[in-house]
């Protein structure tokens, strides 16, 4: 295999929003840093692209750090429009637009980009093994790369001053986040929080097709509500459980649950396998008519007009009809002696048990998480290297000087309204700044 040295002041790993943003920076701030870019895929800022579902929500009014994130974004050429619920994008509300003055604004700093090239290794080596030119006494980093090109595989050593690890976590792997950074952390004696998915949808037991009735039969349905999470190891699930709460749209798909307030919830479902615990611990619980009481509002219909109306029918003018269908069948608890169902019966002949048992489907709708939904679906990562071993302030290590953690790869997840890129870009801006101080 071939095997080419190249040197670098700054080698930024990942081209994503922390390692352009870093990459800027430097350009801007120190024009004589030689900075390289190593980046595994085709070209820089690809997950950058997808974000916002294409319109990339820059960041939140309400995000630390919100002011200098901005003041970057204007110091680029960057307009954006700011929303009245704090959510910021770009004016063109086009993240294509933003992955590109990043990429073309870096270039034109005289940023080098290597894309197609993958890291391996990066060693921290004694400054008696420093290349010709590099500070007296200065330890320096060595990273081992690959490139396949027409020419075949290709074996490439770069030497370096500073190392900025900005290689994302493991949320949307066909952008390339697949995970390696954190065995490069690792390898240079850092400790990893465990990874796993968050920001994404639950899969229910209630899906099961054995269920009855089956939440497969809600699939395609929306809603607005209150969703609610309770954690208990005795699974009793009492108010004082409760870990977490947010209304919004809740999303009811082919497999369980998902939405922005159902991402934001699996933030709170971490669990230790190692310490016995596990997803049976939580229970999500949903109000589906959080405006008003559903059963004050079957007892005003019992009398007059409505008391023939079959209960079913009269649920669907408040919730949409899958879900009404669903509410009532699991409310029911058998045919009448008539052989009726509880949805085919009158409102008229329901007990007053009857309609609590509805009201308690309707504010408190049961569903038990059998999984959180994987990598290919999760907009985010929790755990990574841990905090305690990184300076927030600067973002560098506090075990290897020189060496800094931006992004997702370190042990820090937001909920979802522009926070986490947020701290993409608040961390790559960090490094930058210390560097160049």
């Amino acid at each position: 295999m071939e095997k080419e040295t190249r040197r670098a002041d700054v080698v930024i790993v990942g081209g994503g929003a922390s390692g352009l943003a870093a990459a800027i920076e430097l350009g801007m701030k120190a024009p004589g840093l030689d900075v390289l870019v190593i980046e595994k895929m085709p070209e820089p800022g690809r997950k950058i692209r997808a974000t916002g579902s294409g319109r990339c929500n820059i960041s939140n009014t309400g995000a630390a750090g919100f002011s200098r994130i901005m003041e970057f974004f204007r110091e680029i050429g960057l307009v954006t429009r700011t929303y009245e619920n704090g959510l910021v994008y770009p004016y063109s509300e086009s993240a294509a637009d933003v992955t590109a003055l990043l990429t073309e604004r870096a270039a034109s700093l005289g940023v080098r980009f290597a894309c197609g090239e993958e890291l391996m290794t990066v060693k921290y080596l004694p400054a008696s093994l420093a290349f010709d030119g590099a500070p007296e006494g200065r330890n320096i980093f060595m990273l081992e790369s690959v490139i396949k090109d027409r020419d075949g595989l290709r074996s490439i050593r770069t030497h370096a001053l500073y190392v900025i690890l900005a290689m994302g976590g493991k949320a949307g792997p066909t952008f390339g986040t697949i995970g390696d950074g954190f065995r490069i952390a690792r390898n240079l004696g850092h400790s990893i929080v465990t990874p796993v998915p968050a920001l994404t949808g639950i899969e229910c037991d209630e899906w099961d097709e054995r269920s009855e009735p089956c939440g497969i039969t809600l699939g395609g349905t929306r809603s607005t509500g209150v969703v609610s999470l309770f954690k208990d190891p005795d699974e009793v699930f009492g108010e004082g459980t409760k870990v977490f709460e947010e209304a919004g749209e809740i999303q009811f798909t082919k497999y369980g649950l998902s939405g922005i307030c159902i991402f934001n919830m699996t933030r709170h479902m971490r669990y230790d396998r190692r310490a016995g615990e596990s997803l049976d611990e939580f229970l999500v619980r949903v109000d589906l008519f959080p405006d008003g009481d559903i059963a004050e509002y079957i007892r005003d219909r019992q009398k007059g007009s409505f008391a023939d109306t079959p209960a079913g029918e009269i649920l669907r003018t408040v919730l949409k009809e899958p879900l009404a269908d669903y509410v009532i069948a699991s409310a029911d608890n058998g045919p009448d002696e008539d052989g009726r169902i509880l949805a085919d019966r009158p409102l008229s002949s329901l007990s007053d048990e009857e309609v609590l048992a509805i009201a308690d489907h309707v504010h408190a709708l049961e569903f038990h998480p059998l999984r959180i939904r994987g990598w290919n679906d999760a907009q985010v990562t929790m755990g990574g290297v841990s905090l305690d071993e990184i300076n927030e302030a600067t973002s560098e290590s506090l075990l290897i000087k020189g060496l800094y953690i931006t992004g997702e790869l370190a042990d820090r997840d937001y909920q979802c309204g522009g926070y986490n890129l947020s701290n993409a870009w608040l961390t790559g801006l960090a490094a930058a700044d210390d560097i160049v101080q």
